[in-house]
């Protein structure tokens, strides 16, 4: 499998968003597997397009994992939302269909 890079966006509503409508903006952090990073921000973008949010900023820094280390990273860095996000099993299908998976979003 390849590296699981994790990439924090600064993002705004756009047309169709699935922000909640009271939100006009966001910070999320985005989970994709790829090659390289410019890759994986590639591949977030365009997902966060499709969407309905446009980028404002890419935020530093970005990181990688491997994805057998998702259950920890999620205690780790949000453990109140834990139980919200996909399971070791659902995480490790996502990233090996190439999809791009969001941690919870910092609305305002």
């Amino acid at each position: 499998m390849c590296e699981v890079f994790i990439v924090p966006f600064h993002v705004k509503r756009a047309e169709n968003s699935i922000m909640p409508d009271t939100a006009t903006g966001a910070y999320v952090s985005c989970y994709t597997q790829a090659n390289d990073y410019k890759h994986a921000i590639e591949s977030c973008v365009a997902s966060l397009g499709i969407d309905g949010m446009r980028v404002e900023e890419i935020l530093q820094p970005i990181h990688s994992m491997n994805a057998s280390q998702w259950g920890l990273h999620i205690l780790d860095q949000w453990p109140d939302q834990a139980s919200q996000m996909p399971t070791q099993r659902e995480f490790e299908a996502a990233m090996e269909a190439g999809k791009v998976l969001y941690g919870p979003f910092g609305t305002y």
